[in-house]
């Protein structure tokens, strides 16, 4: 089985988020898709389970141990694959067909090379923080003083958000595993992302963090994703402004820069002040490796 690594949200091999990426899968089944994620050991690989066909990609993603409905960096890292060798354009729509539902992706060139992968990212309402963030920050290896008091702690999909103020705090937190599953999981939450607008390029709108130890993911390097539900809590809570109707308002995040791992994911919304109507993550990606696997 041809299988490719792809670092994704990058351009530099080592660094952003890895993925494995495999083409030809549609006759695979799904207990050989899971073998094979279990060998490329990748924290997700991402399967093109059909040819493409009227601009529509079907992708199925695996995690070593188990499937999963929708990966941002996967998506990236197989978008980036698929026009790296000719199957797909790299100018150009398509639609994302997977176990969470149907989203539209666009190619967009960026040089010679690469193309910039756009994803238009699933979304859920968001609400208060079900846990007193007094209790998860000495989980989380922090304090509560870390905290950014003048934005909210919520809660959306299966992630808790928290805004810290300082980057250096941001950068000495260390989980403690299982004490942050058992105190979180009960409320529905599956990963903590904190964020903080003390960026290493000041044009950028914040730095993150990703911890989801009960995905089986201690930190994330990269979370497109999760970066796609921060992008409409950074305009409501006016941290970028400026959405005007028929405009495109455009940000960056830093994530991965803890880990010596940077990655850097693009933010593209629509809408006007009031709401936004769409938000799409973007990110390049370079492929690292390509060989045959024999699983």
């Amino acid at each position: 089985m041809r299988v490719s690594i792809v670092d994704a949200f990058t351009r530099t091999p080592g660094a952003g988020n890895r993925a494995g990426v495999v083409l030809e899968a549609e006759k695979l089944e799904a207990a050989e898709m899971q073998r094979i994620a279990a060998s490329v050991a990748a924290s997700e690989t991402a399967f093109v389970v059909s040819p493409l066909a009227e601009g529509r990609v079907r992708l199925r993603y695996f995690t070593p141990v188990a499937e999963i409905g929708f990966c941002g960096h996967a998506t990236v890292a197989a978008l980036h694959v698929l026009s790296e060798q000719g199957v797909l354009a790299r100018q150009g729509p398509c639609q994302l067909d997977c176990a969470v539902g149907t989203y539209a992706v666009e190619l967009e060139p960026v040089d010679a090379r690469h193309s910039r992968a756009w994803i238009v990212t699933p979304q859920s309402p968001w609400k208060d923080s079900p846990v007193p963030i007094e209790a998860v920050m000495p989980l989380l290896g922090g304090t509560a003083q870390m905290v950014d008091r003048s934005l909210p702690v919520q809660f959306t999909g299966h992630s808790l958000f928290v805004p810290i103020t300082r980057r250096d705090d941001l950068w000495t937190l260390f989980p403690r595993t299982r004490p942050l599953v058992e105190a979180t999981v009960p409320h529905g939450i599956q990963g903590v992302f904190l964020f903080t607008r003390e960026t290493v390029d000041p044009g950028h709108a914040v730095q993150s963090r990703y911890f989801a130890p009960a995905a089986g993911i201690p930190e994330d390097p990269v979370t497109g994703s999760a970066s796609g539900l921060l992008a409409v809590y950074l305009v409501t809570h006016g941290v970028l402004k400026g959405l005007r109707p028929g405009e495109a308002l455009r940000a960056r995040v830093e994530q991965g820069d803890a880990m010596g791992k940077p990655g850097r994911v693009d933010l593209e919304l629509l809408g006007d002040a009031g709401a936004v109507s769409r938000a799409r993550i973007g990110g390049v990606a370079v492929t690292v490796l390509e060989g045959e696997l024999r699983a």
